[in-house]
């Protein structure tokens, strides 16, 4: 990274970047009823792991960091509060702090704080305009082919790599801190759909090769109807 770039030019590179891997870098997020029409709103974000790879292309590895400055276990959820610190020119800059979290699955605290931690970071870079283009509606198009970029396979739900997240049906936070939700938190698994059924959350998609990620994040085998499920209460926080 240059030392003489301004913040603002570093933002811009940031965001032309994830501009340019395309369709592959958008998830569509949405939840469906029994008879396959989509309840609430469907949102359109980019997956966190194109997000930390853009901002390490243009900002470097050496020039961000964050810290956690505090964390707890709250209704089934770890919830953290993230500090993000850019370097400018020798400077080390922070614009207050964020707080993320994620619904801990089958009693996996670590992996619940990373996915927090990520939630948070996103949000913290979202403050700086990075991503720009998914809270101005932007990706929408992009996401369903109409502007020409990279296509890859439809996936309404999907997760990154490191650092893992769930933006899937997040709660917000109220002033205190602590989250609220009226929507299931759906795991994030490649090339895996949900859909509600009767009070159930039915995975579709590739679930048998996926099986072991699936009964790690609670859902069960039914043998008489031959699909996987969870209780959908039991994914609501």
């Amino acid at each position: 990274m240059s030392e003489d770039k301004s913040l603002s030019m570093i933002i811009s590179e940031i965001n032309r970047t994830l501009r340019s891997f395309g369709k592959e870098a958008v998830q569509e997020i949405k939840m469906m009823n029994k008879d396959g029409q989509v309840i609430g709103q469907i949102r359109y974000g980019y997956r966190p792991q194109y997000v930390f790879d853009a901002v390490n292309a243009i900002l470097l590895p050496e020039n961000w960091k964050h810290e956690v400055m505090s964390k707890e276990i709250f209704n089934q959820q770890a919830v953290v509060e993230v500090k993000l610190f850019i370097r400018i020119a020798g400077e080390w800059l922070c614009k207050g702090s964020q707080m993320g979290q994620m619904h801990i699955v089958k009693d996996n605290v670590g992996d619940a704080y990373k996915g927090a931690i990520t939630d948070a970071l996103q949000k913290c870079f979202s403050l700086l305009s990075i991503g720009t283009d998914a809270y101005r509606g932007l990706l929408e198009s992009l996401y369903k082919g109409f502007s020409g970029s990279k296509s890859s396979t439809k996936q309404p739900v999907s997760v990154g790599s490191l650092p893992a997240t769930s933006t899937v049906a997040n709660a917000t936070l109220q002033q205190q801190g602590k989250p609220t939700s009226v929507e299931p938190i759906l795991p994030q698994i490649t090339g895996v759909q949900f859909r509600l059924v009767d009070d159930r959350l039915i995975a579709t998609g590739k679930v048998y090769e996926k099986k072991e990620m699936l009964k790690a994040a609670g859902f069960q085998w039914d043998g008489t109807s031959k699909n996987w499920f969870k209780d959908a209460a039991a994914a609501t926080p």
